[in-house]
């Protein structure tokens, strides 16, 4: 009889071979999957469940003008007022709730913390409270202080989430500079001295980072795939084949592109960085390379890419490295293309379509509407698995 393989020799559970944090909050998305759909909140029921919240903090105060937010592919978004009941004055806040599934499933607590640890790095907004898992709210949500500020020129028509914005020469002139310096700020970040109890740090000069990363995206288009994809299927095998090797771990935002970052149109100072959900330790080449994605770039008047629709790719790849001291490894650059690519397929292709078929969001017609950036990433996917490069 053959000895059976020890616990050490045994091959990963890859669906389980990424953050446990992560783990944990795909496992419990998986296990609601199919008892029912979401009903969207009114202003009436979000303004008494935030009654509860407050309450809660010991906070002496009442939320009025509770009315929702446009915008948001993944989470409920209302504007409200806090009202001091002792002293009659009022602040603003914004409240981004979690339906039941969307295209990305990510944790309030995480995103609450990495914006608390980044605070004075970068412009974010600030925390105000935090109901994990819902407890108040019925729903995990986050509620931030309000920033002024807009993700566009007031004269600008984009699509949705931030897709199609053109930002124009006046202000990417001064906004080129601050995109830089601020990823740059972000990628130099010592996480190690920060409260990030709910993230985990990849082992510095292995694939930790990309496998990860890899194994997160796989589980969830296994988890969330109405139909097969023999392309996200050849993509995943390759990306296995060729994952890159992280020297140093950096603190990533995940998610840094146009229609993430606010800035005021009269003095063109960023004031805020926005959806830090998708936020992780990793391979810097990921979050360069999340700008590349052409889905959130537009074209100069020679057809040209333009990053964050403001410069040149050169011009974004030679500012990062002067900025920053950092080498860009071409090879690892473009497997992170790939990867992003992949990871914004199986977003649209498989968890937005699902939860727009279950009705588990309360945007199912929007997240129909978007699973239609499938056949465009699938084009952007064909040709880096070709080889092209940027």
């Amino acid at each position: 009889m053959p000895e059976l393989e020890s616990d050490s020799d045994a091959p990963p559970n890859r669906r389980k071979d990424f953050e446990a944090h992560l783990v944990a909050l795909l496992d419990a998305k998986h296990s609601r999957q199919g008892e029912g759909s979401y009903k969207p909140r009114d202003a009436q029921d979000v303004a008494e469940r935030l009654g509860y919240l407050i309450d809660a903090y010991g906070v002496p105060g009442k939320a009025q003008n509770v009315r929702r937010m446009g915008g948001g592919a993944s989470k409920e978004q209302f504007v409200f007022e806090l009202v001091d009941e002792t002293t009659g004055l009022a602040e603003r806040l914004v409240l981004r709730m979690d339906p039941l599934e969307g295209i990305v499933e990510t944790c309030r607590t995480r995103e609450a913390q990495v914006i608390r640890a980044i605070a004075g790095a970068v412009p974010a907004p600030d925390v105000a409270f935090v109901d994990s898992d819902g407890r108040h709210m019925g729903q995990p949500a986050m509620i931030t202080r309000f920033v002024r500020g807009d993700t566009k020129p007031r004269d600008a028509v984009s699509g949705p989430s931030g897709v199609g914005i053109i930002i124009g020469e006046r202000a990417s002139a001064a906004l080129i500079p601050q995109y830089l310096n601020n990823l740059v700020a972000i990628h130099g970040f010592d996480f190690s001295a920060a409260d990030l109890s709910t993230y985990a740090v990849p082992r510095a000069g292995t694939k930790d980072a990309a496998l990860w990363q890899l194994n997160l995206w796989v589980r969830v288009l296994e988890d969330d795939q109405i139909e097969a994809s023999p392309l996200l299927t050849y993509a995943a095998c390759w990306l296995r084949e060729h994952a890159p090797v992280c020297a140093v771990p950096a603190l990533l935002h995940g998610d840094y592109r146009l229609g993430n970052f606010m800035f005021d149109e009269d003095t063109l100072e960023m004031t805020a960085i926005l959806d830090w959900e998708l936020a992780h330790i990793g391979d810097f080449h990921e979050d360069v390379a999340y700008s590349l994605e052409p889905l959130f770039c537009s074209r100069g008047s020679q057809g040209e890419l333009l990053i964050g629709s403001m410069m040149r790719v050169d011009a974004f790849l030679d500012g990062y490295t002067r900025r920053s001291g950092r080498s860009i490894d071409r090879a690892t650059l473009h497997w992170y293309q790939v990867l992003n690519s992949f990871k914004l397929s199986v977003m649209n292709f498989a968890s937005g379509t699902r939860a727009a078929r279950d009705g588990t969001n309360h945007q199912s017609a929007f997240l129909g509407f978007l699973a239609a950036c499938h056949v465009g990433l699938s084009c952007t996917l064909c040709r880096l698995l070709e080889g092209e490069q940027a």
